[in-house]
């Protein structure tokens, strides 16, 4: 990695906050009409794992980007592959650490 870009993805790290992977719980998907009770079983729920990075943490959500990059003179942010998880369905959280080679 040059010092150029060395600098650029400091200043991105800075303004976004640290690189994570986030395992969660996905609550099933809404039917898509009306289902019987007697019919009705839930399901087994999915596991999900997310990385990318972590811009807005709170109580309530946790908010990744895939991708994110600042742009033109005025340093625009623009951001790529937002996700919102529910804080309650957050299993763990784990920092990931940049190794230089």
């Amino acid at each position: 990695m040059s010092l150029l870009d060395d600098a650029q993805a400091n200043r991105i790290a800075a303004r976004f906050g640290r690189r994570v992977e986030i395992e969660w719980i996905q609550p099933r998907e809404p039917y898509g009409g009306w289902v019987s009770y007697e019919a009705f079983a839930p399901e087994p729920v999915q596991t999900c794992l997310s990385v990318g990075r972590l811009i807005h943490d709170d109580d309530c959500i946790k908010v990744l980007a895939g991708s994110a990059t600042i742009v033109g003179d005025e340093e625009r942010v623009m951001l790529s592959g937002v996700i919102e998880i529910p804080a309650r369905c957050v299993v763990r959280i784990v920092r990931l650490e940049e190794r230089r080679v």
